[in-house]
């Protein structure tokens, strides 16, 4: 797996009149689940894209296992979008094989059954419910036994019952593969119930303002009164947390290390 080091002393657009990201240190150790929660527009699908190489840095680095991106370092990487992608005039297995061209067909059937989609390998993506389609790009995202997954909201807009099923789905898989993930939410119940750590992203220009350890147990369900009391006492000690700011004492703090 790959250690991921990510240090941006910020990122703008041209046609954008205030930054994005403003300065972010990030570390993920190997095989590590980290989320990042923060306010709408506070740059989490941008620093994704950074870090997949997609978009430029304006200044700074990244690096997997000490290697800089720009020297094209060994390293299979994963994106799960929160739309599926598919291509609708390929089959689920020919979707598959768009990545992994030499994937034999009892490889198809084996990461189908993994997520719930067996016998689904002939079908179109018309064929598909919206997740079922999901589940194909989390298949996707796997195949290749990537060292490292970024996930952009990608149950963002799914019902919960199909959410709860996926999220199982995305668990029972990084238990198996111990992928280094990078996953991005609005959603703090899925954020406490997936991850190793949450980063908290201030409002734009988005900064780190809390890195918080997550010292339950597993599996976590929301609904079980140990998740409900972590949750509940995270946001009374940063009652304007979700808002991307920092609050106690009365006193306002947008940026700094409160681990």
């Amino acid at each position: 797996m790959i250690k991921l080091d990510v240090d941006i002393k910020g990122k703008s657009f041209l046609n954008a009149q205030n930054s994005v990201l403003g300065h972010l240190e990030i570390n993920v150790a190997k095989g590590e689940f980290v989320s990042i929660v923060g306010p709408s527009g506070t740059g989490k699908s941008t620093l994704l894209n950074m870090i997949a190489g997609l978009e430029s840095i304006d200044s700074g680095s990244i690096r997997y296992n000490d290697q800089k991106l720009e020297d094209k370092p060994t390293c299979k990487l994963s994106y799960i979008f929160q739309q599926p992608r598919l291509m609708p005039w390929l089959t689920v297995a020919e979707n598959l094989r768009l990545v992994v061209p030499e994937v034999t067909d009892s490889e198809i059937e084996s990461i189908l059954n993994k997520v719930g989609l067996e016998g689904k390998s002939a079908l179109y993506p018309k064929e598909l419910s919206g997740g079922m389609q999901r589940r194909v790009s989390i298949a996707r995202a796997f195949l290749i036994r990537p060292d490292i997954l970024l996930l952009d909201e990608p149950f963002v807009s799914l019902d919960e019952p199909n959410a709860k099923r996926l999220r199982s789905t995305l668990f029972d898989l990084w238990i198996e593969h111990k992928t280094t993930v990078v996953f991005v939410t609005h959603d703090l119940n899925e954020a406490i119930q997936l991850s190793d750590r949450i980063l908290f992203l201030s409002s734009a220009p988005g900064e780190i303002i809390l890195d918080r350890e997550i010292d339950l147990p597993r599996p976590r369900l929301p609904e079980d009164i140990h998740f409900q009391n972590w949750k509940k006492q995270l946001l009374s000690q940063y009652p304007k947390l979700l808002e991307g700011k920092i609050k106690q004492a009365g006193l306002e703090s947008l940026f700094g290390d409160h681990r």
